[in-house]
Parts: structure tokens; C-alpha cells; sequence
């Protein structure tokens, strides 16, 4: 009877250990390198979304803290930055925090369309000094090299998913490819398609929030919004040859209704460095 008093109090213990490592909802920063022959120097970029103005200190400083420390040549945010319930305090905060000291890029999400104050939100944007790529490329130059920053909004501001495949074609068709070109935009329904038939080097995206769920041993996450099963593109990064896709699970926490699960929020780090370089690494 002891000894099964103690097998039980094991098997208790550790599942709440479990448990708890399972909850754990401190930051992660994930940093990956990519390589490539159209970049002749590093070029840095930082990668948010999902931050539905979620707590992480007085204007965002546990964020800021993250992106200062690793002070990018870019900042890239993936959409959906305010939230449709939360207040805008703090994402607006977290955007004039970072707008006036970094190159930053805004395209929006679905939750800020759904909010109805997309308008308002945009012009927050704007007001850090912070640029939204719609519907639109943006050639920028980091030491010798060119690279073009391509974006669009949430596919709920067009009126049919065909109208955003259009856009995300149009785009590729006027991008000078010779450059390193990179994609923005918040879903991740059509990465792959854009990397294999729009050409683009890098597609970043989120949404997912890392499939909510996940399991340790297990690449994708068990559940995800918009998402029907098997869940696929929950976040990390897919190699297509010397193209890629990074997914980024989100910052979002008290935002969520369901808790995440072995599936920490994680603020992106990219380096984008010259060949010859080993492949992209977690």
C-alpha cells in the first residue's frame, strides 16, 4: 500500500511538472540564419506578430528589451499587432517605442480588420513613423545590396481570396528579382505557394500562434486557428532550396482564450548572410 502511495505521488508530481513547463508563457527569442547569393553583408531583421497588445511590461519594454539587444537593420511586423478586444494602449506603446529608432514595416491581421477601427489603427501606425506595406513593394539598400520588402494586407480587406492571389502575383511581376526579395503578409494559407510559383526568397508569416497546442516531440502544433487538420506552416521555418518560410508563433497571451500549450509567445530574430554559409538553421 506505501509503495502504491508513492508510485502515485510520483505520477502526480511529474504531471504537474509537466503541466507547468506545458504553461509556461515567458517570451522566447528564436533567432534564425538564412544564406543567400543576392545579399553581400548581413543584413538584420526582427519579426513580430501576434502581439494583440498583450502585457509585456510599460510599453512593451520586455519586447523592445529583445529587439534593442539584438538592434536589427529592420523591423518587420506581421499583422495583427492590436488586438479587437484589448485596449490599443499598449500596442500603440509598443509601436512608438520602436517606430522612431528603427526601419519598421506594418502590414495588418484579421483581428484588426475584424476590430472595426482598422482605420484608426493604421493612422496609429503611421504616426510612429512606421510604414504599411499595402499592396505594394519598397526597395530598400543595406550597404551594397538592394532588397525589396513586398506586402499585403489581411486577406479580410480584399472582397475574394482571389484578389489577394492577384495582388501577391502583381507584385512578383514589378519586384526586380536580381534583389533579395521578402514577403509580408499575416496568413499562412498560401506561403508555400508563394515561395514555388510567386518566386519570392523569404515569406514571413503568423496568425497561427504556433498551433496553440503543441507537444513537444511533435514540428507542427495540434490546433490552430483557421486551420483545418493536419495542421500544417504552425510555425518555424520551411526550406524550399534557397527559398524559405518563417512562421512566427506570436506573442499573443492574455488575448487567447484557449491557453497555450508547450508553446512559449516568441519574438523572431533573422539574419540573412552572404553564401557560402550553412543552411538555415533553427
Amino acid at each position: 500500500m506505501k509503495t502504491f502511495r508513492t508510485i502515485i505521488r510520483i505520477i502526480l508530481i511529474a504531471f504537474l511538472l509537466f503541466l507547468a513547463c506545458g504553461l509556461d508563457c515567458r517570451m522566447k527569442v528564436r533567432h534564425y540564419t538564412i544564406s543567400s547569393d543576392k545579399v553581400t553583408q548581413p543584413l538584420k531583421i526582427t519579426f513580430i506578430t501576434d502581439f494583440h497588445s498583450c502585457r509585456y511590461g510599460k510599453g512593451g519594454r520586455r519586447v523592445v528589451r529583445q529587439i534593442d539587444k539584438f538592434n536589427p537593420d529592420l523591423v518587420l511586423l506581421g499583422g495583427d499587432i492590436f488586438d479587437d478586444i484589448l485596449p490599443m494602449d499598449r500596442a500603440t506603446e509598443l509601436l512608438n517605442n520602436i517606430g522612431p529608432r528603427y526601419r519598421c514595416y506594418y502590414t495588418s491581421g484579421n483581428h484588426e480588420v475584424k476590430s472595426g477601427n482598422l482605420d484608426s489603427m493604421k493612422r496609429i501606425v503611421l504616426a510612429a513613423n512606421i510604414k504599411i506595406l499595402d499592396r505594394q513593394i519598397d526597395t530598400i539598400v543595406n550597404g551594397k545590396d538592394s532588397i525589396n520588402l513586398c506586402g499585403i494586407p489581411d486577406v479580410t480587406e480584399f472582397i475574394m481570396w482571389d484578389h489577394l492571389l492577384v495582388s501577391v502575383d502583381s507584385l512578383s511581376e514589378k519586384a526586380n528579382h536580381e534583389f533579395y526579395t521578402i514577403f509580408l503578409n499575416h496568413r499562412p494559407e498560401y506561403v508555400e505557394r508563394f515561395v514555388t510559383v510567386s518566386g519570392y526568397d523569404l515569406v514571413l508569416a503568423g496568425h497561427y500562434h504556433g498551433g496553440q497546442f503543441r507537444l513537444p516531440w511533435q514540428r507542427e502544433g495540434i490546433y490552430a486557428p483557421d486551420h483545418c487538420a493536419p495542421t500544417k506552416y504552425t510555425g518555424g521555418i520551411y526550406n524550399f532550396g534557397s527559398r524559405n518560410i518563417i512562421v512566427n508563433r506570436g506573442l499573443a497571451r492574455e488575448s487567447t482564450r484557449i491557453p497555450r500549450f508547450f508553446n512559449r509567445p516568441e519574438l523572431v530574430n533573422i539574419t540573412i548572410v552572404p553564401q557560402p554559409c550553412q543552411k538555415a538553421s533553427r
